[in-house]
């Protein structure tokens, strides 16, 4: 028969009661409480860990450059403007972004964003345990590397971290993540990653990123391009369109996919996108201008140095709104008799006067292969916005010596320049056999340089006429 316990004598479980009691009614009181002790101390050192824990998330370095993003103010364009306070004459920045209000980023590109970089961003606090288990199982079963982290940890990886492969590095972009979320509400941080993100060519966010590719605002971006914009973040280099058209299309296409696979298009829409081709504004395979007109090149760039010096190249090309007293028609009509003007004068005192300029190649022979030619672009050639009457550069792509003719490319027209184009004192024919002479003597260099001269000429490609578009300078 089991021995019952000792009977209980103590009056109180005051301290000095136990101490005082029997030795074996002392061991039976202890026995007594130490589960609900264990409890209690359990308790009191959980939520001290707790108040440890909310400190360092409010207080910590962390937590004041989460915070500091409420003012935080990227790098925008600087604009110019003529004397109307609304004609932009000219822009420069360090980093060419626009940025959107939530509301003006269009839809699709948002269901974009989500579709390829985290299509459960509404569901999460900033990790997703379900992202995190999903990725670590594929790279367990397949050859595929696939990351786990959220479009929150990417704009906290952007903002404030490097790309090293480090655990601490993960750990910081894990705090970063929940602070962010705690911080500012999911459309927030979604126009934060959508004005961040470098989507090559210089241009940052997804309005500079579709007027540089597609020549258009964000508002107007097709499903496709739209696709495109947020193919290229994962790596601008290997998905730049105008450098890998194949793999950026191979990505766009993917992206176009997930957009089917999680509910935000439609499959019928998805295929008839990826059926179409990837087409490109001409500002995406060059750097614009400062000036949007040639007759303000100079202006701008007076403005430009002068905001240098004044303010700094960091204060002067981060988002300034300058207003100039230059009259629009007055300075193109300025610009346009003056340069009329001089080449009256040196027609009449010098003759034509070239400016050859070898196109750089990769060739062992210094030859520019086909592709290289076709593909080559010129700063005057930007958006190929010619007018009546203007002077621009063109590429010699090839001389016909028993006619006396220059086959020339002007962005995506082509010209065919005579000896009667090539106006000046002196002889013309001279003057195209001259041109002839030098780039046969540097080995079929016709096929690789830009010259200069005046003149009109006919467009080859198709059937409208561009007059005196002209080969120069």
């Amino acid at each position: 028969m089991a021995a019952k316990p000792p009977f209980n004598r103590l009056k109180s479980y005051t301290p000095q009661a136990i101490y005082n009691a029997p030795a074996n009614e002392r061991k039976h009181v202890l026995r007594r409480f130490w589960f609900p002790a264990v409890i209690l101390l359990a308790l009191a050192a959980g939520g001290l860990t707790g108040i440890i824990a909310a400190y360092q998330l409010n207080y910590s370095q962390a937590a004041s450059e989460v915070a500091a993003l409420a003012t935080y103010r990227p790098s925008v364009v600087t604009r110019i403007y003529a004397d109307d306070g609304q004609t932009v004459i000219g822009e420069f920045a360090l980093e060419k972004r626009i940025p959107l209000k939530y509301e003006e980023i269009p839809p699709q590109m948002k269901n974009a964003i989500l579709a390829v970089e985290d299509a459960r961003f509404y569901d999460h606090i900033g990790i997703d345990p379900i992202r995190i288990a999903g990725a670590a199982w594929k790279n367990l079963t397949s050859e595929k590397v696939e990351g786990g982290s959220t479009l929150t940890q990417q704009l906290a990886k952007n903002l404030f971290l490097t790309r090293e492969q480090t655990l601490k590095r993960k750990m910081n972009e894990w705090v970063l993540a929940l602070q962010i979320e705690r911080y500012y509400t999911k459309n927030q941080i979604m126009e934060l990653y959508a004005n961040h993100i470098f989507v090559g060519a210089n241009a940052y966010g997804v309005e500079a990123g579709a007027e540089t590719y597609f020549g258009k605002q964000a508002k107007d971006l097709t499903l496709e391009e739209a696709a495109l914009l947020a193919a290229i973040p994962k790596a601008p280099g290997e998905y730049s369109p105008t450098a890998n058209p194949a793999k950026a299309k191979e990505r766009r296409d993917l992206v176009l996919q997930l957009m089917a696979n999680n509910g935000f298009a439609s499959q019928s829409e998805v295929d008839a996108a990826k059926a179409k081709p990837i087409q490109l504004s001409d500002s995406a395979y060059y750097q614009p201008p400062q000036a949007t007109h040639p007759a303000f090149d100079y202006v701008v760039e007076y403005i430009r140095q002068d905001l240098e010096d004044k303010y700094t190249t960091r204060v002067a090309q981060t988002g300034l709104y300058v207003y100039s007293t230059i009259n629009v028609a007055a300075q193109k009509k300025a610009f346009e008799v003056v340069r009329a003007g001089l080449r009256r004068y040196s027609s009449g005192h010098n003759g034509w006067r070239n400016s050859y300029e070898t196109i750089p190649t990769s060739s062992a022979d210094s030859v520019p292969t086909q592709q290289e030619l076709a593909s080559y672009k010129y700063a005057d050639w930007y958006r190929n916005e010619y007018e009546p009457g203007r002077y621009i550069n063109g590429l010699i792509m090839k001389v016909e010596s028993g006619r006396d003719e220059a086959t020339v490319r002007f962005g995506n027209y082509t010209a065919t320049i005579t000896s009667a184009d090539m106006g000046g004192k002196g002889s013309p024919r001279s003057d195209t056999l001259g041109l002839r002479r030098r780039m046969q003597k540097a080995s079929s260099v016709e096929s690789r340089s830009i010259f200069e001269a005046p003149g009109n000429t006919t467009n080859t490609r198709g059937s409208k006429h561009v007059p005196a578009i002209g080969v120069a300078g």
